[in-house]
């Protein structure tokens, strides 16, 4: 029963999908909402020898797509998700200036406002630390950072 009202969702989402970017950004221009930070879970920087593009075709080889939904992250290049079941996903994030963020959520397609509030949001090390080990210089363990784009600063 379960699997089938998760499945419902999907349905549904998949109904409004091709608005929600084109609603997500009108709602951030009007100020309704407000997005200036890198979302948490660092999980260090891009190795020198690669470029986005590397990474991009790397991890659309392990599965990931391109994640037009998600918010956009200032100053991000790549942002690419990989749905594990009908109701997970993990995503990895790329900025400008290296830095390589990612981790374990709700997909938006089966609990949206879950999605949309950080609820269920993890840092996913136990299955990204390994598939990003070859191509990002890793912290010791993922920061649970934020980092706001608009004063420069971590907190």
């Amino acid at each position: 029963m379960r699997l089938l009202l998760e499945r419902f969702k999907k349905f549904c989402w998949k109904i409004f999908e091709p608005f929600f970017p084109t609603v997500r950004d009108a709602w951030v221009a009007l100020g309704l909402i407000n997005h200036n930070l890198r979302q948490p879970y660092l999980y260090g920087a891009l190795k020198a020898e690669f470029t986005h593009n590397d990474l991009r075709t790397y991890l659309k080889a392990a599965g990931f797509t391109n994640d037009y939904l998600a918010w956009v992250d200032p100053d991000e290049i790549l942002n690419m998700r990989k749905v594990v079941d009908v109701i997970y996903q993990y995503h990895v994030r790329l900025f400008v200036d290296g830095e390589v963020r990612g981790h374990h959520e709700f997909a938006a397609e089966s609990h949206p406002f879950k999605h949309l509030h950080d609820i269920g949001l993890t840092d996913g090390s136990p299955y990204l630390t390994p598939l990003l080990a070859g191509m990002v210089d890793e912290l010791p363990a993922p920061e649970e950072s934020l980092r706001s784009t608009t004063q420069g600063e971590t907190s």
